[in-house]
C-alpha cells in the first residue's frame, strides 16, 4: 500500500525523518542500560527461585504414619552453609539490580562517568579548581622536583 502513495509513519503519528546520529546513539545507550538491568532483575529473579527451593528442602513434612514429633537429622553445617549461599546470592543479585536501575535512571553507562557525575554534584570540580591556582610552598616545589627527577631517570650523579 505505501507505493500507491500513503505514508504509515505519517498516519500512525511517527515521523519518517532520518534519525541523527546523536540521536541514534543516545537509544543504543539507553537500550544498552535497560538490557543490564533487566538482565540483573532476571538473575535476581533466578536467585530468589532458588532460594526459595532450598528453604522449601527443608521443611519437614511427615508422612501419614509417621511421628511428626520426632525432629528430622540434620547438620548444623550444611543449614549455616545454605543460609550464606542463599543470602549472598540474593543480597548481591539485589544490589547489583539496584545499582543498573539508578545508572539507568540517572543515565551513567560507566564508573568512571559516576564518578565524574559525584564530584559534580558534590562541588568537587569547583574545589579541584581552587586547590590548583593555591600557591605552592617550597617543601612541596623540592618534593615535586625530586620526584620528576626520579622518574624522568635524572639523578645528581648523573651531572
Amino acid at each position: 500500500m505505501s507505493s500507491i502513495g500513503i505514508d504509515f509513519g505519517k498516519v500512525l503519528g511517527k515521523s519518517s525523518n532520518p534519525k541523527s546520529e546523536a540521536v541514534v546513539k543516545y537509544n543504543e545507550r539507553r537500550f544498552y542500560q535497560a538490557a543490564i538491568f533487566y538482565s540483573f532483575t532476571i538473575v535476581t529473579y533466578v536467585a530468589s527461585k532458588i532460594a526459595y527451593r532450598g528453604i522449601i528442602r527443608r521443611r519437614y513434612l511427615p508422612n501419614f504414619y509417621q511421628h511428626n514429633h520426632v525432629p528430622p537429622k540434620f547438620s548444623f553445617y550444611k543449614d549455616a552453609l545454605s543460609a550464606v549461599t542463599h543470602a549472598s546470592l540474593l543480597a548481591t543479585s539485589s544490589l547489583a539490580m539496584f545499582t543498573t536501575g539508578a545508572f539507568w535512571y540517572f543515565d551513567i553507562s560507566s564508573v568512571s562517568e559516576f564518578g565524574i557525575r559525584m564530584k559534580r554534584y558534590m562541588g568537587g570540580a569547583e574545589a579541584e579548581e581552587e586547590l590548583s591556582k593555591m600557591p605552592i610552598d617550597q617543601e612541596t616545589l623540592d618534593l615535586q622536583n625530586m620526584l620528576t627527577d626520579l622518574i624522568s631517570g635524572d639523578s645528581d650523579e648523573k651531572k
